[in-house]
Protein backbone atom coordinates (compact mmCIF):
# COMPACT_ATOMS: atom_id res chain seq x y z
CA UNK A 1 0.00 0.00 0.00
CA UNK A 2 2.83 2.56 0.94
CA UNK A 3 4.61 1.92 -2.24
CA UNK A 4 1.53 2.32 -4.61
CA UNK A 5 0.96 5.96 -2.96
CA UNK A 6 4.85 6.84 -3.10
CA UNK A 7 4.68 5.62 -6.76
CA UNK A 8 1.41 7.65 -6.65
CA UNK A 9 3.02 10.88 -5.04
CA UNK A 10 6.18 10.65 -7.59
CA UNK A 11 4.18 10.89 -10.64
CA UNK A 12 2.21 13.95 -9.74
CA UNK A 13 5.31 15.61 -9.76
CA UNK A 14 5.00 15.59 -13.38
CA UNK A 15 1.95 17.39 -14.12
CA UNK A 16 0.84 15.71 -16.98
CA UNK A 17 0.58 12.46 -15.25
CA UNK A 18 -0.88 13.56 -12.03
CA UNK A 19 -4.65 12.70 -11.94
CA UNK A 20 -6.28 13.91 -9.20
CA UNK A 21 -8.59 12.02 -7.22
CA UNK A 22 -11.48 14.03 -7.11
CA UNK A 23 -11.22 15.44 -10.46
CA UNK A 24 -14.07 15.80 -12.95
CA UNK A 25 -13.97 16.69 -16.54
CA UNK A 26 -14.97 20.27 -17.63
CA UNK A 27 -15.18 22.19 -20.74
CA UNK A 28 -13.68 25.83 -20.83
CA UNK A 29 -14.43 28.04 -23.17
CA UNK A 30 -12.37 30.91 -24.25
CA UNK A 31 -13.34 34.26 -25.11
CA UNK A 32 -11.37 34.57 -28.25
CA UNK A 33 -8.98 33.26 -30.54
CA UNK A 34 -5.84 35.66 -29.07
CA UNK A 35 -4.42 38.09 -31.05
CA UNK A 36 -5.28 37.43 -34.63
CA UNK A 37 -7.04 38.84 -36.93
CA UNK A 38 -9.93 36.27 -37.63
CA UNK A 39 -11.48 37.62 -41.04
CA UNK A 40 -7.81 37.70 -42.32
CA UNK A 41 -7.47 34.02 -40.92
CA UNK A 42 -10.57 32.84 -42.70
CA UNK A 43 -9.65 34.11 -45.86
CA UNK A 44 -6.55 32.82 -45.79
CA UNK A 45 -7.64 29.16 -45.09
CA UNK A 46 -10.65 29.54 -47.79
CA UNK A 47 -8.02 30.53 -50.57
CA UNK A 48 -5.37 27.77 -49.23
CA UNK A 49 -8.45 25.03 -49.07
CA UNK A 50 -7.14 21.88 -50.79
CA UNK A 51 -9.65 19.36 -49.99
CA UNK A 52 -11.68 19.09 -52.66
CA UNK A 53 -14.57 16.95 -50.92
CA UNK A 54 -14.27 19.12 -47.59
CA UNK A 55 -14.37 22.35 -49.41
CA UNK A 56 -17.30 20.89 -52.58
CA UNK A 57 -20.00 19.48 -49.88
CA UNK A 58 -19.38 22.91 -47.84
CA UNK A 59 -19.96 25.20 -50.93
CA UNK A 60 -23.12 23.32 -51.49
CA UNK A 61 -24.71 25.58 -48.57
CA UNK A 62 -21.71 28.08 -47.46
CA UNK A 63 -21.18 29.13 -51.04
CA UNK A 64 -17.61 30.91 -51.44
CA UNK A 65 -17.58 31.40 -47.67
CA UNK A 66 -16.96 27.63 -46.86
CA UNK A 67 -14.86 28.47 -43.73
CA UNK A 68 -15.80 30.82 -40.74
CA UNK A 69 -13.99 31.44 -37.26
CA UNK A 70 -15.12 28.52 -36.17
CA UNK A 71 -13.00 26.10 -38.34
CA UNK A 72 -9.61 28.38 -36.87
CA UNK A 73 -7.62 26.69 -34.54
CA UNK A 74 -7.67 27.33 -30.90
CA UNK A 75 -4.93 29.37 -29.17
CA UNK A 76 -2.26 27.14 -28.59
CA UNK A 77 -0.65 29.89 -25.55
CA UNK A 78 -4.35 29.56 -23.87
CA UNK A 79 -4.48 25.62 -24.20
CA UNK A 80 -0.75 25.67 -23.14
CA UNK A 81 -1.96 27.64 -19.84
CA UNK A 82 -5.04 25.31 -18.91
CA UNK A 83 -2.81 22.39 -19.52
CA UNK A 84 0.56 23.94 -16.86
CA UNK A 85 -2.96 23.80 -14.61
CA UNK A 86 -5.36 20.83 -15.35
CA UNK A 87 -1.98 18.39 -16.34
CA UNK A 88 -3.32 16.98 -19.73
CA UNK A 89 -6.11 17.98 -22.35
CA UNK A 90 -8.65 15.71 -22.76
CA UNK A 91 -9.49 17.07 -26.21
CA UNK A 92 -9.58 20.36 -28.63
CA UNK A 93 -12.66 21.79 -29.93
CA UNK A 94 -13.07 24.45 -32.43
CA UNK A 95 -16.32 24.87 -33.35
CA UNK A 96 -16.55 25.98 -29.15
CA UNK A 97 -13.06 27.39 -29.18
CA UNK A 98 -12.09 25.79 -26.33
CA UNK A 99 -10.72 22.82 -24.45
CA UNK A 100 -11.60 19.50 -22.19
CA UNK A 101 -9.91 19.10 -18.99
CA UNK A 102 -9.91 17.40 -15.61
CA UNK A 103 -10.18 19.65 -12.77
CA UNK A 104 -10.20 19.61 -8.90
CA UNK A 105 -11.88 21.89 -7.18
CA UNK A 106 -8.46 24.33 -6.43
CA UNK A 107 -7.96 23.96 -10.40
CA UNK A 108 -11.17 24.92 -11.74
CA UNK A 109 -10.56 27.90 -9.46
CA UNK A 110 -7.66 29.13 -10.91
CA UNK A 111 -9.25 28.00 -14.64
CA UNK A 112 -12.10 30.03 -14.05
CA UNK A 113 -9.85 33.03 -13.19
CA UNK A 114 -8.21 33.37 -16.18
CA UNK A 115 -8.59 36.79 -18.17
CA UNK A 116 -9.18 34.92 -21.24
CA UNK A 117 -11.71 32.22 -20.08
CA UNK A 118 -15.28 32.86 -20.54
CA UNK A 119 -16.97 29.81 -19.07
CA UNK A 120 -16.90 26.71 -17.85
CA UNK A 121 -19.07 24.02 -17.49
CA UNK A 122 -19.08 19.63 -16.57
CA UNK A 123 -18.55 17.34 -19.43
CA UNK A 124 -21.27 15.63 -19.15
CA UNK A 125 -20.88 11.81 -18.81
CA UNK A 126 -24.03 9.41 -20.52
CA UNK A 127 -24.13 5.58 -19.11
CA UNK A 128 -25.69 3.24 -21.68
CA UNK A 129 -28.22 0.87 -20.99
CA UNK A 130 -27.36 -3.29 -20.74
CA UNK A 131 -27.44 -4.26 -24.38
CA UNK A 132 -30.67 -6.53 -25.17
CA UNK A 133 -29.31 -10.08 -25.17
CA UNK A 134 -28.92 -11.13 -29.36
CA UNK A 135 -30.72 -14.51 -30.89
CA UNK A 136 -28.70 -16.97 -31.16
CA UNK A 137 -26.00 -16.65 -34.13
CA UNK A 138 -26.11 -18.48 -37.45
CA UNK A 139 -22.94 -19.26 -38.68
CA UNK A 140 -23.09 -18.45 -42.70
CA UNK A 141 -19.99 -17.84 -44.89
CA UNK A 142 -19.90 -17.54 -48.92
CA UNK A 143 -17.39 -15.90 -51.12
CA UNK A 144 -17.60 -12.57 -51.07
CA UNK A 145 -16.22 -9.32 -53.11
CA UNK A 146 -17.64 -6.57 -54.64
CA UNK A 147 -20.75 -7.41 -55.91
CA UNK A 148 -22.54 -6.27 -59.36
CA UNK A 149 -25.86 -4.95 -58.47
CA UNK A 150 -27.80 -7.79 -59.89
CA UNK A 151 -25.72 -10.46 -57.90
CA UNK A 152 -26.78 -9.09 -54.81
CA UNK A 153 -28.62 -11.51 -52.42
CA UNK A 154 -29.76 -10.09 -49.15
CA UNK A 155 -29.80 -13.09 -46.98
CA UNK A 156 -31.66 -12.44 -43.86
CA UNK A 157 -30.99 -8.46 -43.99
CA UNK A 158 -33.40 -8.34 -46.76
CA UNK A 159 -36.62 -6.98 -44.56
CA UNK A 160 -34.41 -4.46 -42.76
CA UNK A 161 -33.23 -2.47 -46.53
CA UNK A 162 -36.29 -3.37 -47.91
CA UNK A 163 -38.46 -1.23 -45.27
CA UNK A 164 -36.86 1.48 -46.67
CA UNK A 165 -36.94 0.80 -50.03
CA UNK A 166 -33.30 0.80 -50.65
CA UNK A 167 -33.10 -2.18 -52.80
CA UNK A 168 -34.40 -0.27 -56.02
CA UNK A 169 -31.43 2.01 -55.64
CA UNK A 170 -29.25 -0.56 -56.05
CA UNK A 171 -30.59 -2.27 -58.53
CA UNK A 172 -29.96 1.02 -60.55
CA UNK A 173 -26.16 0.74 -59.29
CA UNK A 174 -26.33 2.70 -56.33
CA UNK A 175 -24.34 1.38 -53.65
CA UNK A 176 -22.35 4.54 -51.75
CA UNK A 177 -19.59 5.14 -54.20
CA UNK A 178 -17.70 8.39 -53.13
CA UNK A 179 -19.56 8.89 -50.37
CA UNK A 180 -17.96 9.44 -47.19
CA UNK A 181 -19.40 8.55 -43.66
CA UNK A 182 -18.41 8.81 -40.38
CA UNK A 183 -19.37 6.40 -37.77
CA UNK A 184 -18.76 7.46 -34.27
CA UNK A 185 -19.04 4.61 -31.58
CA UNK A 186 -17.48 2.64 -28.81
CA UNK A 187 -15.59 0.58 -31.05
CA UNK A 188 -15.05 -1.61 -33.88
CA UNK A 189 -14.08 -5.39 -32.89
CA UNK A 190 -14.09 -8.12 -35.94
CA UNK A 191 -13.29 -5.79 -38.97
CA UNK A 192 -12.05 -9.11 -40.79
CA UNK A 193 -15.33 -10.66 -40.28
CA UNK A 194 -16.84 -11.82 -43.74
CA UNK A 195 -19.03 -9.35 -44.36
CA UNK A 196 -16.22 -6.34 -44.40
CA UNK A 197 -13.93 -8.24 -47.10
CA UNK A 198 -14.46 -5.19 -50.22
CA UNK A 199 -14.99 -2.55 -47.24
CA UNK A 200 -13.28 0.82 -47.85
CA UNK A 201 -12.15 2.38 -44.20
CA UNK A 202 -10.19 5.44 -45.46
CA UNK A 203 -9.21 6.58 -41.66
CA UNK A 204 -9.62 5.29 -38.13
CA UNK A 205 -9.06 6.99 -34.71
CA UNK A 206 -10.06 6.43 -30.57
CA UNK A 207 -10.00 9.24 -29.58
CA UNK A 208 -10.44 7.77 -26.24
CA UNK A 209 -7.17 6.40 -26.12
CA UNK A 210 -5.61 8.46 -28.78
CA UNK A 211 -4.05 6.24 -31.29
CA UNK A 212 -5.45 4.20 -34.41
CA UNK A 213 -6.77 1.27 -32.49
CA UNK A 214 -10.78 1.52 -32.74
CA UNK A 215 -10.87 -1.87 -31.37
CA UNK A 216 -12.37 -2.36 -28.10
CA UNK A 217 -16.53 -3.22 -28.50
CA UNK A 218 -18.53 -4.88 -31.39
CA UNK A 219 -21.21 -2.17 -31.47
CA UNK A 220 -19.73 0.30 -33.40
CA UNK A 221 -18.68 -2.59 -36.16
CA UNK A 222 -22.46 -4.07 -35.89
CA UNK A 223 -23.78 -0.75 -36.45
CA UNK A 224 -21.14 -0.44 -39.54
CA UNK A 225 -22.56 -3.81 -40.73
CA UNK A 226 -26.07 -2.50 -41.41
CA UNK A 227 -24.61 0.00 -44.18
CA UNK A 228 -21.23 -1.67 -45.12
CA UNK A 229 -21.83 -5.17 -45.21
CA UNK A 230 -20.75 -7.20 -48.81
CA UNK A 231 -21.83 -10.50 -47.98
CA UNK A 232 -23.67 -12.05 -51.32
CA UNK A 233 -26.28 -14.29 -49.72
CA UNK A 234 -25.86 -13.35 -45.91
CA UNK A 235 -26.11 -9.76 -45.30
CA UNK A 236 -25.97 -6.85 -47.67
CA UNK A 237 -25.51 -3.35 -46.13
CA UNK A 238 -27.72 -0.23 -47.13
CA UNK A 239 -24.24 1.29 -48.55
CA UNK A 240 -21.85 -1.23 -49.19
CA UNK A 241 -19.20 1.16 -50.94
CA UNK A 242 -18.95 4.34 -49.77
CA UNK A 243 -15.85 5.06 -47.76
CA UNK A 244 -16.19 5.33 -43.85
CA UNK A 245 -14.22 6.88 -41.12
CA UNK A 246 -14.46 5.31 -37.72
CA UNK A 247 -14.07 7.04 -34.77
CA UNK A 248 -14.23 5.40 -31.21
CA UNK A 249 -15.40 8.33 -28.64
CA UNK A 250 -16.73 5.82 -26.08
CA UNK A 251 -15.52 4.52 -22.97
CA UNK A 252 -16.20 0.95 -22.52
CA UNK A 253 -15.01 -0.48 -18.67
CA UNK A 254 -16.22 -3.58 -16.84
CA UNK A 255 -19.52 -2.01 -15.27
CA UNK A 256 -20.77 -0.38 -18.28
CA UNK A 257 -20.00 1.75 -21.40
CA UNK A 258 -19.85 5.89 -21.02
CA UNK A 259 -20.09 8.34 -23.65
CA UNK A 260 -17.97 11.14 -23.01
CA UNK A 261 -19.58 14.53 -24.88
CA UNK A 262 -16.13 16.02 -25.27
CA UNK A 263 -14.57 13.19 -27.23
CA UNK A 264 -17.77 12.70 -29.37
CA UNK A 265 -18.21 16.07 -30.20
CA UNK A 266 -14.02 15.77 -31.28
CA UNK A 267 -15.14 12.96 -33.55
CA UNK A 268 -17.37 15.10 -35.02
CA UNK A 269 -14.92 17.66 -35.92
CA UNK A 270 -12.29 15.30 -36.89
CA UNK A 271 -14.73 13.72 -39.41
CA UNK A 272 -15.91 17.07 -40.66
CA UNK A 273 -12.24 17.92 -41.28
CA UNK A 274 -11.81 14.85 -43.26
CA UNK A 275 -15.08 15.53 -45.33
CA UNK A 276 -17.30 13.21 -44.41
CA UNK A 277 -20.93 14.00 -46.47
CA UNK A 278 -22.47 11.76 -43.36
CA UNK A 279 -22.26 10.97 -40.14
CA UNK A 280 -24.20 8.06 -38.24
CA UNK A 281 -24.22 8.57 -34.37
CA UNK A 282 -25.70 5.77 -31.81
CA UNK A 283 -25.60 8.39 -29.24
CA UNK A 284 -28.64 8.40 -27.56
CA UNK A 285 -28.37 7.20 -23.51
CA UNK A 286 -29.79 9.32 -20.63
CA UNK A 287 -28.38 7.02 -17.46
CA UNK A 288 -25.81 9.66 -16.60
CA UNK A 289 -22.89 8.20 -14.19
CA UNK A 290 -22.91 11.02 -12.10
CA UNK A 291 -25.29 13.72 -10.48
CA UNK A 292 -25.05 16.83 -13.10
CA UNK A 293 -27.20 15.60 -16.13
CA UNK A 294 -29.60 16.51 -18.34
CA UNK A 295 -33.30 17.02 -18.17
CA UNK A 296 -35.99 16.50 -20.57
CA UNK A 297 -36.53 20.56 -20.51
CA UNK A 298 -32.89 20.55 -22.11
CA UNK A 299 -34.07 18.39 -25.15
CA UNK A 300 -34.81 22.04 -26.62
CA UNK A 301 -32.14 21.98 -29.57
CA UNK A 302 -29.48 24.28 -28.03
CA UNK A 303 -28.79 23.30 -24.49
CA UNK A 304 -26.44 19.86 -25.02
CA UNK A 305 -22.80 20.33 -26.20
CA UNK A 306 -23.28 17.31 -28.64
CA UNK A 307 -26.66 19.16 -29.89
CA UNK A 308 -25.20 22.22 -30.91
CA UNK A 309 -22.12 20.66 -32.27
CA UNK A 310 -24.73 18.57 -34.64
CA UNK A 311 -26.45 21.59 -35.92
CA UNK A 312 -23.10 23.38 -36.46
CA UNK A 313 -21.66 20.07 -38.58
CA UNK A 314 -25.05 20.30 -40.74
CA UNK A 315 -24.29 23.70 -41.24
CA UNK A 316 -21.40 23.06 -42.76
CA UNK A 317 -23.00 20.52 -45.34
CA UNK A 318 -22.69 17.25 -43.12
CA UNK A 319 -25.94 14.68 -42.95
CA UNK A 320 -25.97 14.03 -39.18
CA UNK A 321 -28.56 11.02 -38.65
CA UNK A 322 -28.32 10.00 -34.86
CA UNK A 323 -30.57 6.85 -32.70
CA UNK A 324 -33.44 8.36 -31.08
CA UNK A 325 -32.90 6.32 -28.05
CA UNK A 326 -34.55 3.64 -26.38
CA UNK A 327 -36.12 5.09 -24.12
CA UNK A 328 -40.06 4.75 -24.77
CA UNK A 329 -40.58 2.07 -22.11
CA UNK A 330 -38.17 3.62 -19.83
CA UNK A 331 -38.99 6.48 -17.09
CA UNK A 332 -37.02 8.81 -19.00
CA UNK A 333 -39.45 8.32 -22.49
CA UNK A 334 -38.23 10.84 -24.23
CA UNK A 335 -35.68 11.85 -27.55
CA UNK A 336 -32.22 11.68 -26.21
CA UNK A 337 -29.35 14.27 -27.09
CA UNK A 338 -28.01 14.80 -29.72
CA UNK A 339 -30.75 13.76 -31.22
CA UNK A 340 -33.01 16.73 -30.35
CA UNK A 341 -30.62 18.67 -32.70
CA UNK A 342 -33.09 20.93 -35.12
CA UNK A 343 -31.39 19.96 -38.08
CA UNK A 344 -30.37 16.01 -37.21
CA UNK A 345 -32.22 13.52 -38.48
CA UNK A 346 -33.24 11.26 -35.38
CA UNK A 347 -34.12 7.42 -36.31
CA UNK A 348 -36.94 5.68 -34.37
CA UNK A 349 -37.35 2.09 -34.47
CA UNK A 350 -40.61 -0.18 -36.02
CA UNK A 351 -40.48 -4.03 -36.29
CA UNK A 352 -40.07 -5.44 -39.55
CA UNK A 353 -44.49 -5.19 -39.77
CA UNK A 354 -44.05 -0.95 -39.98
CA UNK A 355 -44.96 -0.86 -35.80
CA UNK A 356 -43.26 1.50 -33.39
CA UNK A 357 -41.03 -0.47 -31.00
CA UNK A 358 -41.76 -0.01 -27.46
CA UNK A 359 -38.45 0.83 -26.50
CA UNK A 360 -38.22 3.25 -29.42
CA UNK A 361 -37.69 6.80 -27.89
CA UNK A 362 -40.80 9.33 -28.59
CA UNK A 363 -40.97 13.27 -28.99
CA UNK A 364 -41.45 16.05 -29.02
CA UNK A 365 -38.57 18.02 -28.15
CA UNK A 366 -39.21 20.06 -24.94
CA UNK A 367 -39.93 22.87 -27.24
CA UNK A 368 -42.42 20.91 -29.37
CA UNK A 369 -40.93 19.91 -32.22
CA UNK A 370 -41.75 16.84 -33.90
CA UNK A 371 -39.04 13.88 -33.04
CA UNK A 372 -37.68 11.14 -33.97
CA UNK A 373 -37.67 12.46 -37.43
CA UNK A 374 -38.17 9.12 -39.35
CA UNK A 375 -38.37 5.31 -38.63
CA UNK A 376 -36.60 2.28 -39.62
CA UNK A 377 -36.31 -1.31 -39.06
CA UNK A 378 -34.94 -1.48 -35.69
CA UNK A 379 -35.57 -5.19 -34.58
CA UNK A 380 -34.76 -8.01 -35.98
CA UNK A 381 -32.17 -6.42 -37.33
CA UNK A 382 -29.39 -8.79 -39.10
CA UNK A 383 -25.70 -7.43 -37.95
CA UNK A 384 -22.56 -9.27 -37.52
CA UNK A 385 -21.14 -11.15 -34.90
CA UNK A 386 -18.05 -9.83 -32.64
CA UNK A 387 -16.25 -12.93 -33.17
CA UNK A 388 -16.15 -15.18 -36.46
CA UNK A 389 -17.76 -14.76 -39.68
CA UNK A 390 -21.66 -15.43 -38.08
CA UNK A 391 -24.57 -12.91 -37.86
CA UNK A 392 -26.58 -11.76 -35.10
CA UNK A 393 -30.63 -10.50 -34.86
CA UNK A 394 -30.15 -7.43 -32.70
CA UNK A 395 -32.70 -4.21 -31.85
CA UNK A 396 -32.39 -0.78 -30.89
CA UNK A 397 -33.01 2.89 -32.82
CA UNK A 398 -28.89 1.98 -32.91
CA UNK A 399 -29.30 -0.62 -35.69
CA UNK A 400 -32.56 1.46 -36.74
CA UNK A 401 -30.24 4.48 -38.03
CA UNK A 402 -27.85 3.43 -39.69
CA UNK A 403 -30.07 1.71 -42.49
CA UNK A 404 -30.97 5.92 -42.64
CA UNK A 405 -27.69 6.76 -42.78
CA UNK A 406 -26.93 4.34 -45.89
CA UNK A 407 -29.94 5.74 -47.56
CA UNK A 408 -28.67 8.92 -47.06
CA UNK A 409 -25.36 8.28 -48.87
CA UNK A 410 -27.35 6.92 -52.10
CA UNK A 411 -29.06 9.77 -52.20
CA UNK A 412 -26.03 11.97 -51.98
CA UNK A 413 -24.46 9.65 -54.49
CA UNK A 414 -27.38 9.99 -56.90
CA UNK A 415 -28.21 14.12 -55.82
CA UNK A 416 -24.17 15.27 -55.44
CA UNK A 417 -25.94 19.11 -55.41
CA UNK A 418 -28.10 18.30 -52.63
CA UNK A 419 -28.11 20.13 -49.16
CA UNK A 420 -28.62 18.24 -45.89
CA UNK A 421 -31.89 20.82 -45.87
CA UNK A 422 -32.88 19.55 -49.56
CA UNK A 423 -32.59 15.63 -48.32
CA UNK A 424 -34.20 15.96 -45.57
CA UNK A 425 -37.32 17.63 -47.44
CA UNK A 426 -37.50 14.34 -49.86
CA UNK A 427 -37.29 12.15 -47.04
CA UNK A 428 -39.86 14.11 -45.01
CA UNK A 429 -42.25 14.03 -48.22
CA UNK A 430 -42.59 10.74 -49.41
CA UNK A 431 -42.20 9.23 -46.02
CA UNK A 432 -44.81 6.75 -45.37
CA UNK A 433 -47.18 8.85 -42.87
CA UNK A 434 -50.04 11.18 -43.39
CA UNK A 435 -49.34 13.57 -40.88
CA UNK A 436 -46.20 13.55 -38.42
CA UNK A 437 -46.96 12.54 -34.96
CA UNK A 438 -44.69 12.10 -31.39
CA UNK A 439 -44.69 8.22 -32.16
CA UNK A 440 -43.52 7.61 -35.72
CA UNK A 441 -42.85 11.07 -36.97
CA UNK A 442 -42.73 11.22 -40.45
CA UNK A 443 -43.05 7.95 -40.72
CA UNK A 444 -40.74 5.42 -42.51
CA UNK A 445 -38.93 6.98 -45.13
CA UNK A 446 -39.27 5.55 -48.79
CA UNK A 447 -35.36 6.20 -49.94
CA UNK A 448 -36.49 5.14 -53.60
CA UNK A 449 -39.22 7.57 -54.00
CA UNK A 450 -37.12 10.40 -52.02
CA UNK A 451 -34.95 9.68 -55.03
CA UNK A 452 -37.13 11.12 -57.79
CA UNK A 453 -36.41 8.22 -59.98
CA UNK A 454 -38.31 6.59 -61.88
CA UNK A 455 -38.95 3.03 -61.61
CA UNK A 456 -39.04 0.16 -64.69
CA UNK A 457 -42.76 -0.40 -64.16
CA UNK A 458 -45.38 1.76 -65.34
CA UNK A 459 -44.58 5.18 -63.35
CA UNK A 460 -44.24 2.72 -59.97
CA UNK A 461 -42.43 5.90 -58.02
CA UNK A 462 -45.37 8.18 -58.81
CA UNK A 463 -47.77 5.79 -56.68
CA UNK A 464 -47.37 7.60 -52.74
CA UNK A 465 -48.64 5.31 -50.13
CA UNK A 466 -49.05 6.66 -46.79
CA UNK A 467 -49.56 5.09 -43.83
CA UNK A 468 -53.18 4.70 -43.27
CA UNK A 469 -53.84 6.96 -40.72
CA UNK A 470 -54.23 6.51 -37.31
CA UNK A 471 -53.04 3.52 -35.73
CA UNK A 472 -54.14 1.39 -34.53
CA UNK A 473 -57.63 1.38 -35.88
CA UNK A 474 -59.99 2.16 -32.56
CA UNK A 475 -63.41 1.65 -34.04
CA UNK A 476 -66.44 2.47 -32.05
CA UNK A 477 -70.01 0.49 -31.84
CA UNK A 478 -71.50 3.26 -34.24
CA UNK A 479 -68.69 2.78 -36.36
CA UNK A 480 -67.85 6.80 -36.46
CA UNK A 481 -64.75 6.44 -36.43
CA UNK A 482 -62.69 5.72 -39.41
CA UNK A 483 -59.67 4.50 -40.63
CA UNK A 484 -58.00 6.90 -43.81
CA UNK A 485 -55.50 5.74 -46.97
CA UNK A 486 -54.08 8.45 -47.67
CA UNK A 487 -52.14 8.90 -51.35
CA UNK A 488 -50.50 10.67 -54.10
CA UNK A 489 -51.48 9.32 -57.80
CA UNK A 490 -50.84 12.23 -60.43
CA UNK A 491 -53.72 11.22 -62.68
CA UNK A 492 -57.23 11.06 -62.45
CA UNK A 493 -60.29 8.93 -63.74
CA UNK A 494 -59.22 6.14 -62.81
CA UNK A 495 -60.61 3.60 -59.48
CA UNK A 496 -58.57 3.10 -56.72
CA UNK A 497 -59.18 -0.31 -54.86
CA UNK A 498 -58.45 -0.82 -51.28
CA UNK A 499 -59.10 -4.68 -50.06
CA UNK A 500 -59.56 -5.88 -46.58
CA UNK A 501 -58.21 -8.80 -45.62
CA UNK A 502 -58.36 -11.13 -41.98
CA UNK A 503 -55.32 -13.41 -40.44
CA UNK A 504 -56.40 -16.46 -43.05
CA UNK A 505 -56.24 -14.28 -46.49
CA UNK A 506 -60.14 -13.88 -46.82
CA UNK A 507 -61.51 -10.48 -48.60
CA UNK A 508 -63.98 -9.10 -46.10
CA UNK A 509 -63.95 -5.75 -47.53
CA UNK A 510 -63.44 -3.94 -50.61
CA UNK A 511 -63.26 -0.44 -50.82
CA UNK A 512 -63.57 1.71 -53.79
CA UNK A 513 -62.83 5.37 -54.95
CA UNK A 514 -62.25 7.49 -58.32
CA UNK A 515 -59.37 9.64 -58.42
CA UNK A 516 -60.12 13.28 -58.48
CA UNK A 517 -58.82 15.63 -60.73
CA UNK A 518 -55.15 16.12 -59.42
CA UNK A 519 -54.81 12.39 -58.39
CA UNK A 520 -54.55 13.09 -54.50
CA UNK A 521 -56.37 11.87 -51.35
CA UNK A 522 -54.30 13.52 -48.82
CA UNK A 523 -56.81 15.26 -46.62
CA UNK A 524 -58.63 12.58 -44.23
CA UNK A 525 -61.87 14.82 -45.51
CA UNK A 526 -61.37 13.16 -49.00
CA UNK A 527 -58.79 10.15 -48.70
CA UNK A 528 -60.54 6.27 -48.91
CA UNK A 529 -61.72 5.15 -45.49
CA UNK A 530 -62.76 2.49 -43.86
CA UNK A 531 -65.32 1.18 -40.85
CA UNK A 532 -64.38 -1.12 -39.55
CA UNK A 533 -67.06 -3.14 -40.86
CA UNK A 534 -67.22 -6.58 -43.71
CA UNK A 535 -69.13 -6.89 -46.26
CA UNK A 536 -72.48 -7.35 -44.91
CA UNK A 537 -71.80 -4.62 -42.34
CA UNK A 538 -71.40 -6.50 -39.35
CA UNK A 539 -68.66 -5.13 -36.92
CA UNK A 540 -64.91 -6.80 -37.46
CA UNK A 541 -63.45 -8.12 -34.44
CA UNK A 542 -60.10 -6.63 -32.72
CA UNK A 543 -57.18 -7.69 -33.76
CA UNK A 544 -54.85 -7.69 -37.35
CA UNK A 545 -55.98 -7.18 -41.09
CA UNK A 546 -54.30 -6.89 -44.11
CA UNK A 547 -54.63 -4.03 -46.93
CA UNK A 548 -53.68 -4.35 -50.39
CA UNK A 549 -54.21 -1.17 -52.46
CA UNK A 550 -54.10 -1.34 -56.25
CA UNK A 551 -54.48 0.93 -59.28
CA UNK A 552 -54.83 -0.28 -62.56
CA UNK A 553 -51.48 0.67 -64.40
CA UNK A 554 -49.42 1.74 -61.24
CA UNK A 555 -47.40 -0.24 -58.41
CA UNK A 556 -49.51 -1.58 -55.42
CA UNK A 557 -49.10 -1.50 -51.66
CA UNK A 558 -49.78 -3.66 -48.52
CA UNK A 559 -49.58 -3.62 -44.92
CA UNK A 560 -50.95 -4.36 -42.04
CA UNK A 561 -53.64 -2.56 -39.64
CA UNK A 562 -54.41 -3.19 -36.09
CA UNK A 563 -57.74 -3.15 -34.68
CA UNK A 564 -58.93 -2.46 -31.56
CA UNK A 565 -62.52 -2.11 -30.31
Amino acid sequence: MRITVLFSLIACLIPANCLYADASPYWVFFKDRGAVNVAREVSAKIVAADEPKNTGRRAKILGSRIFDERDLPVNPGYIATVAKISGSIRTVTRYFNGVSVDLDAGALTRVESLPFVQSVRPVESFRAPEKPAPALPSIKKTPSGREKPAELSYGNSFEQINLINVIPLHNKGYLGDGIRIGILDSGFDNLGHAAFDSIRISHRWDFVGKDGDVGGDDHGAQVLSVMAALDRGNMIGAAPHATFLLARTEIINEVDTRIEEDYWVAGLEWADSLGVDVVQSSLGYTDFSDGKSYSYSDMNGQTAVTTIAADIAVEKGIVVVNAAGNEGNQPWYYVTAPADGKKVIAVGSVNRDGRVSAFSSRGPTFDGRVKPDFMAMGEQVEVINGIGDSYLSLRGTSFASPAVSGAAALLLQIHQDWTPAVLYDSLRVYARRAAPDTLYGHGILDAFAASGLKSAGPAAAQFKMYDPYPQPAVFSKDNRRLLYFPVDIPVSGKTLSIRIFNFIGENIKTIEKPMPAGGSFRGLTDAPSWDGTNFTGDAVAPGIYFYSIRLAGYSGYHGKIAVMR
